[in-house]
């Protein structure tokens, strides 16, 4: 039989796949490694971002030109006249859902000028600026803006005016005031601007109304009821006819009260306590909670006689069943609280 010889392998060809290997690794390398001097890829590096941010902010690929001063001082008007809007929905803001909300959308405002930002190539002079500026709005996307809405999930925020002196004193807010002012100084030759985005800092606010006086209703009959809040917060009692707000008082936190003028009906009776009471929405802006009465009141002046009742307003856990400690009280959403 026959034998046949192994066939033996040129060692050209491997040569020439070792080459092209290296060779293709070589352009791979090239072909994802940025310059130093590309502006899109510095925010990567200065940025801080924070320790509880699952995401980041999408990134842009850089034009061919650089812009001259008129061209990016028209980029700094446009990012202004997306974030303004987007502040004046969160102040406006009256329900913790609303504070929620305008969040998101100021935050997909601030992902948009860091997608502008990080494209652009700007006047040399304005450089240095510009990318402080991308550094300033990674940390409003990534901490600053989300912990407002965190805020809102959980009821500590319920409307936009304490939801906007919290974002005022934040140090990424602060940080971003300091390179906007620097704008207009950094190229003599051309003052930059950017419009003031957020209002300065200022405290929180903390308005309140007096022990026992009626909001809503009053003088509509000799009906009355005496309460005592033992909810840790203020808390404004109100009576309702359906979902339709008949009488409303209010109760500090730790007060008893008494109060009359109470009409003829049979009620449901609402509680919504909390911190800074917005007398024009009717509202507690951080804080707040919500419960329902489950007994119902029935209010009657037979002309001898009228009805007094008794509550008790407790502070009330909102994951608590009807069933909880305090059956007669139970936690309701904020939107079934009538207004």
């Amino acid at each position: 039989m026959p034998r046949f010889a192994k066939p033996r392998l040129s060692p050209r060809p491997i040569a020439a796949a070792v080459v092209f290997v290296v060779f293709a690794t070589a352009l791979v390398i090239h072909l994802t490694t940025r310059s130093d001097d590309d502006p899109a890829a510095e925010p990567a590096t200065s940025s801080p971002v924070s320790a509880t941010t699952s995401s980041s902010p999408p990134s842009s690929t850089a034009p061919s030109a650089p812009l001259d001063p008129a061209g990016y001082q028209k980029l700094l008007t446009a990012i202004g006249a997306s974030i303004t809007p987007a502040v004046q929905q969160l102040e406006q803001a009256t329900t913790p859902a609303e504070v929620n909300n305008a969040s998101s959308s100021l935050g997909s405002a601030v992902s948009s000028a860091i997608q502008q930002l990080d494209s652009a190539l700007p006047p040399d002079a304005i450089r240095s600026t510009n990318r402080a500026l991308l550094s300033d709005f990674t940390v409003l996307y990534n901490s600053s803006v989300p912990k407002i809405g965190s805020s809102a999930l959980t009821n500590k925020l319920c409307g936009g005016v304490s939801a906007v002196a919290e974002l005022s004193n934040d140090q990424g807010i602060a940080g971003l005031r300091d390179t906007l002012a620097k704008l207009a100084t950094a190229d003599p030759a051309h003052p930059y601007h950017l419009d003031p985005l957020f209002p300065d800092a200022h405290p929180e606010p903390n308005r309140s109304a007096e022990n026992g006086a009626v909001l809503a209703g009053a003088g509509g009959g000799k009906n009355s009821v005496s309460i005592k809040n033992v909810s840790g917060t203020d808390q404004a009692v109100t009576f309702a006819d359906l979902s339709h707000p008949v009488f409303t008082v209010y109760v500090k936190a730790g007060a008893t009260t008494s109060a009359s003028g109470i009409a003829d009906g049979h009620y449901t009776v609402y509680s919504t306590g909390g911190t800074d009471w917005d007398a024009s929405r009717g509202r507690f802006t951080r804080d707040c909670s919500f419960s329902k009465f489950g007994v119902p009141a029935a209010m009657k002046d037979n002309g001898y006689t009228h009805t007094n009742i008794d509550l008790t307003v407790r502070k009330i856990d909102p994951r608590a069943l009807p069933s909880g400690p305090f059956p007669e009280q139970s936690s309701i959403e904020p939107l079934e609280y009538p207004h």
